[in-house]
Protein backbone atom coordinates (compact mmCIF):
# COMPACT_ATOMS: atom_id res chain seq x y z
CA UNK A 1 0.00 0.00 0.00
CA UNK A 2 1.34 3.44 -0.91
CA UNK A 3 0.72 6.19 1.64
CA UNK A 4 1.16 9.77 0.44
CA UNK A 5 2.26 12.00 3.31
CA UNK A 6 3.01 15.68 3.60
CA UNK A 7 6.12 15.22 5.74
CA UNK A 8 7.64 12.07 4.26
CA UNK A 9 6.41 11.96 0.67
CA UNK A 10 5.23 8.60 -0.60
CA UNK A 11 5.79 5.78 1.87
CA UNK A 12 5.24 2.12 1.11
CA UNK A 13 3.53 0.42 4.04
CA UNK A 14 2.08 -2.98 4.75
CA UNK A 15 -1.46 -3.28 6.02
CA UNK A 16 -0.18 -5.17 9.08
CA UNK A 17 1.93 -2.13 10.08
CA UNK A 18 -1.17 0.00 10.67
CA UNK A 19 -1.85 0.82 14.31
CA UNK A 20 -5.51 1.13 15.19
CA UNK A 21 -6.45 3.46 18.03
CA UNK A 22 -9.29 2.02 20.09
CA UNK A 23 -9.71 5.49 21.58
CA UNK A 24 -8.44 8.43 19.54
CA UNK A 25 -5.78 10.96 20.32
CA UNK A 26 -7.42 13.81 22.22
CA UNK A 27 -8.77 16.38 19.77
CA UNK A 28 -8.36 14.09 16.76
CA UNK A 29 -11.44 11.89 17.12
CA UNK A 30 -11.85 11.07 13.44
CA UNK A 31 -8.28 9.77 12.98
CA UNK A 32 -7.79 6.25 14.29
CA UNK A 33 -5.20 4.66 12.01
CA UNK A 34 -1.50 5.47 12.14
CA UNK A 35 1.89 4.04 11.37
CA UNK A 36 4.98 4.54 13.49
CA UNK A 37 7.75 6.03 11.38
CA UNK A 38 11.26 5.29 12.63
CA UNK A 39 14.35 7.14 11.54
CA UNK A 40 17.73 6.47 13.14
CA UNK A 41 18.86 10.04 12.52
CA UNK A 42 16.17 11.47 14.81
CA UNK A 43 16.19 8.80 17.55
CA UNK A 44 14.75 8.85 20.21
CA UNK A 45 11.98 10.70 18.39
CA UNK A 46 9.60 8.81 16.12
CA UNK A 47 6.65 9.97 14.05
CA UNK A 48 3.08 8.81 14.36
CA UNK A 49 1.79 9.31 10.81
CA UNK A 50 -1.94 9.27 10.18
CA UNK A 51 -3.09 6.84 7.52
CA UNK A 52 -6.40 8.72 7.25
CA UNK A 53 -4.91 12.21 6.67
CA UNK A 54 -1.60 12.64 4.83
CA UNK A 55 -1.05 16.03 6.49
CA UNK A 56 -1.32 14.73 10.05
CA UNK A 57 1.80 13.43 11.80
CA UNK A 58 2.87 13.70 15.42
CA UNK A 59 6.41 13.52 16.74
CA UNK A 60 6.47 11.11 19.68
CA UNK A 61 9.03 10.01 22.22
CA UNK A 62 9.29 7.48 25.00
CA UNK A 63 8.65 9.29 28.29
CA UNK A 64 11.26 7.00 29.87
CA UNK A 65 13.85 8.76 27.74
CA UNK A 66 12.66 12.11 29.12
CA UNK A 67 12.36 10.95 32.74
CA UNK A 68 13.93 7.61 33.71
CA UNK A 69 11.67 7.48 36.78
CA UNK A 70 8.48 7.90 34.75
CA UNK A 71 5.83 5.36 35.71
CA UNK A 72 2.19 4.77 34.94
CA UNK A 73 -0.50 2.57 36.37
CA UNK A 74 -2.79 0.92 33.85
CA UNK A 75 -6.33 -0.11 34.68
CA UNK A 76 -7.93 -3.40 33.66
CA UNK A 77 -9.92 -1.50 31.02
CA UNK A 78 -6.67 -0.22 29.49
CA UNK A 79 -5.41 -3.79 29.14
CA UNK A 80 -8.72 -4.85 27.61
CA UNK A 81 -8.95 -1.89 25.20
CA UNK A 82 -5.64 -2.76 23.52
CA UNK A 83 -5.71 -6.55 24.10
CA UNK A 84 -2.66 -6.33 26.31
CA UNK A 85 -1.71 -9.55 28.09
CA UNK A 86 1.46 -8.45 29.90
CA UNK A 87 2.44 -4.98 31.09
CA UNK A 88 5.98 -5.58 29.78
CA UNK A 89 4.60 -5.79 26.23
CA UNK A 90 3.32 -2.21 26.21
CA UNK A 91 5.15 0.64 24.49
CA UNK A 92 4.50 4.03 26.05
CA UNK A 93 4.87 7.20 23.98
CA UNK A 94 4.10 10.85 24.53
CA UNK A 95 3.31 13.50 21.94
CA UNK A 96 5.91 16.20 21.38
CA UNK A 97 5.16 19.80 20.54
CA UNK A 98 8.09 21.27 18.62
CA UNK A 99 7.67 25.03 18.10
CA UNK A 100 9.81 27.16 15.82
CA UNK A 101 12.15 27.77 18.76
CA UNK A 102 13.09 24.14 19.43
CA UNK A 103 14.45 25.03 22.87
CA UNK A 104 10.76 25.30 23.87
CA UNK A 105 9.97 21.70 22.86
CA UNK A 106 7.58 20.10 25.30
CA UNK A 107 5.73 16.85 25.84
CA UNK A 108 2.55 15.92 27.65
CA UNK A 109 3.58 13.41 30.30
CA UNK A 110 0.05 13.31 31.74
CA UNK A 111 -1.57 11.90 28.57
CA UNK A 112 0.63 9.10 27.23
CA UNK A 113 -0.20 6.79 24.37
CA UNK A 114 -0.12 3.12 25.27
CA UNK A 115 0.62 0.82 22.35
CA UNK A 116 0.43 -2.95 22.05
CA UNK A 117 2.85 -3.74 19.20
CA UNK A 118 1.76 -7.38 19.06
CA UNK A 119 -1.90 -6.56 18.34
CA UNK A 120 -1.19 -3.17 16.69
CA UNK A 121 -3.68 -1.48 19.03
CA UNK A 122 -3.20 1.79 20.88
CA UNK A 123 -5.03 4.44 22.84
CA UNK A 124 -4.25 7.67 24.60
CA UNK A 125 -4.92 7.71 28.30
CA UNK A 126 -5.06 10.57 30.80
CA UNK A 127 -3.31 9.87 34.09
CA UNK A 128 -5.56 10.94 36.94
CA UNK A 129 -2.92 11.28 39.67
CA UNK A 130 -1.71 14.68 38.47
CA UNK A 131 1.85 13.50 39.13
CA UNK A 132 3.05 14.63 35.69
CA UNK A 133 2.61 17.94 33.89
CA UNK A 134 0.75 18.52 30.66
CA UNK A 135 3.56 20.82 29.46
CA UNK A 136 6.92 19.28 30.32
CA UNK A 137 9.71 21.31 28.73
CA UNK A 138 12.15 18.73 27.40
CA UNK A 139 15.21 20.94 26.96
CA UNK A 140 15.03 22.28 30.52
CA UNK A 141 15.16 18.78 31.95
CA UNK A 142 17.90 16.99 29.98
Amino acid sequence: MLLKTRCFGEVKIKKEEIIKFTQPILGFDEYKQYILMKNKSIFPTFWLQSVDDPGLAFPVVSPFFIDENYSIKLHVSDFEDINLKEFNDVIVLTLLVVPEDISLTRTNLRAPIIYNPIEKLAKQIVLQEGKYPIHFHVMDNN
